[in-house]
């Protein structure tokens, strides 16, 4: 099933970056799972991750991979949107120029909770939004807010977990004209 899912955000992505030729930023990366297939398709990619052991095994992945597009941040998404929007400076985005990417897409995968209220509002600035959760009932809060600025394009559901209440949701956003 994870492969299945895999292959529906990389087809997403694709088609986005054939539209738009822009820079990925995914917030929530874990260890690389869905960032390393999306790269491909874009310039560059900005991902963050906090979890320290996430990063590693994300930088291992990479290297591994022989892909160099990617830029790891050991940061959460609330910093991180901070970072990009100006509002606070890290130390631990030293040597990344925030401003060299041109963002047309993010790529999101919160934990069950969701995303925060301060990174629900920062990502509704991006033309497209993938959004990959595990739990439902946070998803449709989420939606609820982004779709005020934001039309579903494309949804998939993925039974990851059979005989339980957990699915796997996949959306797809586009802007509002």
């Amino acid at each position: 099933v994870c492969a299945h899912m895999l292959e529906w955000a990389d087809n997403q992505a694709k088609n986005i970056a054939e539209e738009n030729s822009c820079d990925l930023l995914e917030l929530y990366c874990g260890n690389g799972n869905f960032t390393l297939p999306l790269s491909r398709h874009f310039r560059q990619v900005l991902a963050n991750e906090i979890a320290k052991t996430s990063v590693a095994d994300a930088q291992l992945n990479m290297a591994y991979n022989q892909i160099n597009n990617i830029t790891l941040a050991r940061m959460s998404s609330e910093e991180l949107t901070q970072a990009l929007s100006g509002v606070r400076v890290f130390r631990r985005l030293e040597g990344i120029t925030l401003s060299d990417y041109q963002f047309g897409c993010v790529f999101v995968d919160p934990p069950r909770a969701g995303l925060d209220a301060a990174t629900l509002d920062f990502i509704q600035q991006f033309p497209y939004i993938i959004y990959i959760s595990c739990n439902h009932r946070t998803l449709s809060e989420n939606l609820l807010q982004l779709h005020r600025t934001h039309v579903v394009t494309a949804a998939a559901l993925f039974d990851q977990f059979p005989f339980t209440e957990h699915i796997e949701a996949g959306v797809v956003l586009k802007q509002r004209s």
